[in-house]
C-alpha cells in the first residue's frame, strides 16, 4: 500500500497542477483585457525596448517583464506617442489604450499570450502550499492547502491575468516558507536563497516590503526557541545577509538604474513625501539631515512608492469607494475585511475555525496522567518542561505562518484613502490557506471534525467551480452570489471590463437583438476596438454621454454603469436597476430589452 501511494500521490499532484494551469489558461483566453492590464503590458514592453523603468513605475517590473516576453516574438504594433517622463506623470494608461487601438482585434490574442506567460507564478504558490502543509501537519493538510489554492476564486481570477497580484502572492508565500525552513536548519545557502526569493517578491509588488521586517523577526524568534539552534550571532548575521541579498535582487531587477541616489535629489508628487507646502511637486527632505542619505533602492522603485502614496492619499476624494449601493470619497480600515467576507468561499471559513479550534485544544499546558501521579518532583518538573518547550516551538512555527499574512493584510487595510479591489489583500490569503489546512492534520482523532472539514473543503471546490471561469465576479452564497455582487462591491471586485468577448458572443447568437445600445465599462470604446463585431450599434455610451431613456431596443450595460458609475456621471442607467435583466454576458454585463410600448 505504501508503495502504491508513493507512485500515486505524485501523479495526482501533477495532475492537479495541470488542471489548475488549464483553468487559468482557459480563463485568460475567454476574458477581455481588464482595466489595468494594457498599462502593465506596455510597461513590460517599454522595459525590454528602452532599458528603463519609467512607464508603469507605480509597480515593480518583474511580472510585466515576464508577461511581455512572448509578445517580443510575435508581430504586433506599438504606439509610443503618449509616452511622457516626469515626476508625478502616469502615461501608462494612455499608452496602453493606444496599444489596443493599434492592434485592434489582434490585441486579444496578444493579451492571452502575455497572461499565459504568468501562469507559472500561480503554480509556484500551489507547490509551496503543498510543501508547507505537508511539513507542518502531514499529507492530508498538504492536499487541503493545495486544493484551497487551486480552487480559490480569487487565485483563479487574478492568476489568469498579467497583473502582479498573484506574482507577489506566490513569491511572498515562498519567502515565508523558506524563512520558516531556515529556522529548522540555519545555513548560509538557505539564507541566501530565502533572501533572493524575498527580493523577487518585492520586485513583483511593493506591498511585499512589509515582509522585510516581519520575516527576519519571526525567523529569529523561531530559531532561538530551538534547543539545537546555533549561536545568536550566527543567526543575526545570516538574517542580515538575507535582507542584504533581497535588496541586491531588487536593484538587480532594475539594472541598478538610479540606485543609491541621495534622498534630497528626488522630486515627489505625494503630499507625504513632497511636504504640506509644495502644491504639486516637491521634496520635504531636501534641506533635512537625512536628505544626503543614499536610498538603497533604484530611483524608479521609490518614485513608484511616491505615486502609490499620492493615489492612496486621494486628495479631494477624486477616487471613489463603492460600498453597498453608495459612493464615498474615502474608505475604512474594515473595508477589506468586508470584501474578504463576501468574496471568499464559506468552506475556507469553516476550515479556519476548525483549525483554530484544534490548535487551541492542542496548546493546553497539561502533563500526562502518569507524570502527574509521579512522586518524583524532579521527574514532574522535567516532563512539564519538555511539554512546555514542545508547545512553545509549535507556537513559534505558527507565528512564522500567521504574522506575515496579518502584516500583508494590515498594510493594505491601513490605506483608507480609497477602497477598491480585493486583490490588494490577496497576498495574505495563502498564509490563511496553509493555516486552514490544519483542520485535516494528521493526528486529529475526532471523526466528526474530520468529516466536517472534508465537507467544507468539498464545498470550497464546488462553490468556486460553479462560477468558473467568471471567478473575478465570485461572491459567496451568503452574499447572494455573483448576480447580487453589485449590491456589495464593484470595480475590480466584479466588473473590470473582462466580459467583452462574452458580450460579442451573445450578440452573434442573438442577431434579432436590434437596435442595441451598449454602455460597456472598458479602456477602449467597443465600436473602435472591435468594429466588425459592433458595427451595428444604435448607441455606444462614451464619457459624459447619457443613454437614451427607455428608447425601444436592446441595452447591454456594464454593472458599474448600472450603479451610477461616478466616472460617467450617467444617472439614466439606474432606471434598469429596478428590473431583472433579460440576459447576461458573464456576470458583469446586464442585457435588457425595452419594448416599443415601454418607450416614451
Amino acid at each position: 500500500m505504501d508503495e502504491y501511494r508513493r507512485h500515486l500521490y505524485p501523479r495526482l499532484f501533477w495532475g492537479l497542477m495541470c488542471l489548475h494551469a488549464a483553468m487559468l489558461a482557459w480563463g485568460a483566453y475567454r476574458h477581455s483585457p481588464t482595466m489595468d492590464e494594457p498599462a502593465y503590458l506596455v510597461g513590460g514592453l517599454s522595459h525590454w525596448h528602452f532599458g528603463q523603468f519609467e512607464l508603469t513605475k507605480v509597480s515593480p517590473p518583474l511580472v510585466r517583464l515576464v508577461a511581455a516576453i512572448p509578445i517580443e516574438f510575435v508581430a504586433h504594433e506599438e504606439d509610443w506617442g503618449n509616452f511622457r517622463i516626469g515626476p508625478g506623470v502616469r502615461p501608462e494608461h494612455a499608452v496602453g489604450h493606444d496599444f489596443q487601438i493599434a492592434n485592434g482585434n489582434r490585441s486579444f490574442w496578444l493579451f492571452t499570450m502575455a497572461r499565459w506567460a504568468c501562469i507559472p507564478f500561480s503554480l509556484i504558490g500551489a507547490i509551496v502550499c503543498f510543501r508547507w502543509g505537508l511539513e507542518l501537519w502531514g499529507i492530508r493538510s498538504a492536499w487541503c492547502a493545495t486544493l484551497l489554492w487551486c480552487f480559490s476564486p480569487n487565485v483563479l481570477a487574478h492568476g489568469q491575468m498579467l497583473t502582479p497580484d498573484i506574482g507577489v502572492t506566490s513569491l511572498s508565500l515562498a519567502a515565508g516558507y523558506l524563512y520558516w525552513r531556515w529556522t529548522r536548519n540555519p545555513t548560509w545557502p538557505s539564507a541566501v536563497l530565502m533572501g533572493a526569493v524575498l527580493g523577487m517578491a518585492l520586485l513583483a509588488k511593493t506591498n511585499a516590503i512589509v515582509l522585510y521586517g516581519v520575516l527576519p523577526l519571526t525567523a529569529f524568534f523561531g530559531a532561538v526557541t530551538r534547543q539545537e539552534s546555533p549561536g545568536i550571532r550566527r543567526l543575526v548575521t545570516q538574517l542580515a545577509a538575507s535582507v542584504g541579498m533581497a535588496i541586491y535582487i531588487v536593484n538587480l531587477g532594475y539594472g541598478f538604474d538610479g540606485s543609491f541616489t541621495p534622498l534630497n535629489r528626488y522630486e515627489f508628487a505625494s503630499q507625504s513625501f513632497r511636504g504640506p507646502d509644495a502644491k504639486e511637486i516637491g521634496n520635504r527632505f531636501k534641506d533635512s539631515v537625512i536628505g544626503v542619505i543614499p536610498v538603497p533602492f533604484p530611483k524608479a522603485f521609490l518614485d513608484g512608492i511616491d505615486l502609490q502614496r499620492r493615489d492612496f492619499e486621494n486628495g479631494h476624494g477624486r477616487t471613489k469607494t463603492y460600498w453597498r449601493g453608495e459612493w464615498y470619497d474615502h474608505s475604512w480600515w474594515w473595508y477589506y475585511l468586508y470584501a474578504t467576507a463576501v468574496k471568499s468561499t464559506l468552506g475556507i471559513g469553516v476550515l479556519l475555525l476548525i483549525s483554530f479550534a484544534i490548535q487551541c485544544m492542542n496548546s493546553k499546558w497539561t502533563a500526562s496522567p502518569s507524570v502527574a501521579n509521579s512522586q518524583d518532583p524532579a521527574s514532574v518538573s522535567q516532563s512539564v518542561h519538555r511539554v512546555a518547550t514542545r508547545r512553545f516551538r509549535i507556537d513559534a512555527d505558527l507565528l512564522s505562518l500567521i504574522l506575515p499574512g496579518i502584516a500583508l493584510f494590515a498594510i493594505a487595510s491601513s490605506q483608507t484613502g480609497f477602497g477598491h479591489a480585493l486583490r490588494y489583500v490577496v497576498p495574505a490569503f495563502p498564509f490563511a490557506m496553509v493555516f486552514a489546512s490544519g483542520a485535516l492534520r494528521v493526528g486529529v482523532r475526532s471523526r466528526t471534525l474530520l468529516q466536517v472539514a472534508a465537507v467544507a473543503l468539498t464545498f470550497h471546490v464546488c462553490s468556486s467551480a460553479a462560477v468558473f471561469p467568471h471567478s473575478l465576479a465570485y461572491f459567496n452564497e451568503l452574499a447572494g452570489g455573483p448576480v447580487n455582487g453589485h449590491a456589495h462591491l464593484l470595480d475590480g471586485n466584479l466588473d473590470w471590463g473582462q466580459d467583452l468577448l462574452y458580450l460579442e458572443e451573445w450578440m452573434k447568437n442573438h442577431p434579432e437583438a436590434q437596435p442595441i445600445h451598449v454602455g460597456f465599462w472598458g479602456t477602449v470604446p467597443v465600436g473602435q476596438l472591435m468594429p466588425s463585431s459592433f458595427s451595428n450599434l444604435a448607441f455606444e455610451a462614451s464619457e459624459n454621454e447619457a443613454v437614451p431613456a427607455k428608447a425601444p431596443g436592446w441595452y447591454a450595460i456594464s454593472v458599474n454603469h448600472l450603479r451610477i458609475d461616478f466616472r460617467m456621471g450617467n444617472k439614466r442607467y439606474s432606471q434598469f436597476l429596478k428590473r431583472p435583466p433579460d440576459a447576461m454576458a458573464g456576470y458583469s454585463v446586464y442585457i435588457f430589452r425595452v419594448d416599443p410600448k415601454e418607450g416614451r
